[in-house]
């Protein structure tokens, strides 16, 4: 009897994150992640209930490797600078990558945006000047510095932008002084 070759999750997602870096969100589709594996539909079917659910398991597993790859550096004494740099850094050294979730049109904004808030807000836990702030103070410093990362990584990518770390460190510390914490 011949053996079949057995497809797993992390196999597949292996293949949904390649082609999410090569081609984007829009291309992880059953059909495509299937011919990129050389396979039938059939295995992505048995290891996910659809495909909303592969795609957020992508989404979650893809984040907690950048966190441990990228955004949770530490760079300086300062957690809301760090933050700022590595995003920066991700979106320089990864930017295929970088632009399939940050750039690219797609429907999981907003579970990027938690993501990236929960990532942030445990960051902030080692700082004793945040032990006080709510959730929403929180969450208006990370979009506040969100904004201007992601509009600088963009920039810094395109060529439009060149800052060193000095001035980006000025630039982050700048609006955290500036927040209502």
């Amino acid at each position: 009897m011949v053996r079949k070759k057995v497809y797993k999750k992390q196999h597949i997602l292996a293949a949904a994150q390649e082609l999410l870096i090569e081609q984007g969100f829009s291309a992880i589709t059953a059909r495509n992640v299937a011919e990129y594996m050389g396979i039938s539909t059939q295995p992505i079917y048995l290891e996910f209930k659809s495909m909303e659910e592969l795609k957020l398991t992508l989404l979650k597993t893809t984040h907690k490797h950048l966190e441990a790859k990228f955004l949770s550096k530490t760079q300086t004494a300062n957690q809301i600078v760090d933050f700022g740099l590595n995003y920066i850094d991700l979106a320089t050294s990864n930017s295929k990558l970088y632009i399939s979730l940050y750039i690219d049109q797609h429907s999981y904004g907003q579970e990027l945006r938690e993501l990236s808030f929960l990532a942030f807000q445990q960051s902030l836990q080692k700082e004793e000047r945040y032990a006080t702030a709510t959730k929403e103070q929180l969450e208006q410093l990370h979009l506040d510095l969100w904004i201007v990362v992601t509009g600088i990584a963009s920039l810094s990518l395109s060529g439009i932008v060149d800052r060193t770390p000095e001035q980006l460190k000025v630039i982050f510390e700048t609006i955290e002084q500036n927040c209502t914490i």
